[in-house]
């Protein structure tokens, strides 16, 4: 009897390990960067966001006057692999639904159910919790998007390829960035939190100039603007959820992330989005 309660209290441990350490993947990275671009889009004259702040992926069907949808939208979407392979996911099964005879409008609204869709696995792979029931009506702020630039820590510089003629891939390149990924690619684990950045982040070289940017530093200046946070104080917390000493729910900029996918979620006046979330 002794050993069988042994067992089962080795194995609710186990589970209990399982549950407190949540896996993330590259498709993960184009996920949350697409929702990201469709929430956000800082203009740094005016220090304003001058996206809708809804997940109704306006970043690809709106920018420029929808002139660019069939590229994935706004550029920036086209300029990280992981983020361009979910774009055009997206387009490719909006452009089925059109050939399918399906009106505009309710291709784009099918297509966003499947974005909602995606962000919703992962939410709840990631911060292990019930995706919330309602959305909030506010506009997401400045200090949300502070507090998931902390994230960045989990941007991977390089990724696996498999069956092509390389097998790695340097995620900071422009010039490889519209590398559509496999399953097999988008589905590899990401390695755990570890409180910095990849070094990529940190030299990114724009072609043809002597520009040189730093991810990192971008990231600190914004955050301590814009926000209550410092990033290093954040970093330091990712680097103890990736060593198991804290979980992500701990993390003092969590509350403010789970704000911003409820605002994100808003689709009250919004005719793309689906109307059975209500909004507080």
């Amino acid at each position: 009897m002794r050993s069988l309660k042994l067992a089962v209290l080795l194995l609710l441990s186990s589970l209990f390990c399982t549950q407190a350490m949540a896996s993330y993947n590259v498709q993960d990275v184009g996920v949350i960067g697409l929702m990201s671009h469709d929430v956000f889009s800082w203009d740094h004259k005016k220090e304003m966001n001058v996206e809708n702040g809804r997940l109704d992926l306006s970043t690809i069907f709106e920018y420029e006057n929808g002139r660019r949808w069939y590229l994935g939208g706004n550029p920036k979407n086209s300029e990280n692999a992981a983020v361009y392979t979910v774009a055009m996911k997206l387009v490719n099964h909006y452009t089925k639904l059109m050939s399918e005879g399906m009106k505009p409008l309710e291709a784009r609204k099918h297509t966003v159910i499947v974005f909602h869709d995606m962000i919703r696995e992962f939410y709840e792979r990631a911060l292990q919790e019930k995706f919330p029931e309602t959305a909030l009506k506010e506009m997401p702020n400045n200090m949300e998007q502070a507090a998931i630039r902390g994230f960045h820590d989990l941007l991977p510089g390089r990724i696996h390829l498999y069956g092509r003629l390389r097998n790695e891939l340097k995620l900071t390149s422009i010039m490889t960035a519209k590398t559509v990924l496999n399953d097999r690619e988008l589905m590899q684990e990401l390695k755990p939190f570890d409180g910095d950045y990849d070094e990529e982040y940190k030299a990114m070289k724009i072609p043809f100039t002597k520009v040189v940017l730093n991810l990192k530093e971008i990231d600190r200046k914004f955050i301590e603007k814009y926000s209550d946070f410092k990033q290093a104080d954040m970093l330091a917390q990712l680097a103890k959820v990736g060593a198991g000493e804290m979980t992500i729910h701990e993390l003092s900029f969590a509350p403010p992330v789970r704000n911003l996918f409820r605002k994100a979620m808003c689709g009250e006046g919004n005719h793309y989005m689906p109307q059975n979330m209500a909004c507080e």
